[in-house]
């Protein structure tokens, strides 16, 4: 691994969670919330969480039973999940990590959840199925993320195309043939109204999918 590469990615996301406030807020994803709640967690669950920053999704997971682990590229993100998590009396296993260098093991995590994990499209189109594979045969994979037509919308999100999801193609590199064999849950674009904080507030387009590893 290279930890330059993830000291360098990780500047602007340590800038970005600097202040005392929290930049998404400390509230889970209501996506990923609604879905997640209708999962009872297995016995010793492992449920991974990448990219999630000062750790909202995964502290409130682990509050309804999960075993919560995060990996992102910012020490600062880690140092407010550990806060977050001190908070509501749990633990969050958090390593700064760049889904492009990391190993994923196969067959381990019951849960993998992520809301706005944007990647350049030629990292995500090898990493993200790469990472499926660490998905137990049962597993979910549960992921929020901003469409390309939220490109003229002020409610966050990446201004790049490239960084933005369309259903089809990022469906068709979830199920193809670099991922594991998927079954479809649930799968849509559509318009919500975002109150997560002053970066992710107001009217969006976005991508949601539920799948299950068969």
């Amino acid at each position: 691994m290279t930890d330059d590469k993830v000291k360098s990615g990780g500047e602007m996301w340590d800038q970005r969670f600097s202040s005392e406030e929290y930049a998404y807020g400390k509230e889970a994803n209501i996506w990923l919330s609604e879905r997640i709640s209708q999962i009872n967690p297995p016995p010793h669950n492992r449920a991974l969480f990448p990219a999630d920053g000062e750790g909202r999704n995964a502290v409130w997971a682990a509050t309804i039973g999960w075993n919560s682990e995060v990996f992102d590229l910012s020490s600062v993100g880690k140092q407010k999940c550990q806060l977050l998590a001190e908070e509501h009396g749990v633990t969050v296993n958090y390593e700064v990590d760049d889904l492009e260098l990391r190993r994923f093991p196969d067959k381990v995590f019951d849960l993998i959840a992520c809301s706005w994990f944007h990647t350049p499209s030629e990292i995500r189109k090898v990493h993200m199925p790469r990472m499926l594979h660490s998905l137990k045969s049962g597993g979910h994979f549960i992921m929020e993320g901003y469409h390309t037509s939220q490109m003229p919308l002020h409610s966050g999100g990446p201004k790049s195309l490239d960084l933005l999801f369309d259903l089809d193609e990022v469906l068709g590199e979830l199920i193809g043939e670099k991922a594991p064999q998927m079954h479809i849950i649930h799968t849509a674009v559509t318009s919500t109204v975002l109150d997560e904080s002053a970066l992710h507030k107001g009217q969006a387009r976005v991508v949601r999918l539920h799948l299950q590893r068969v």
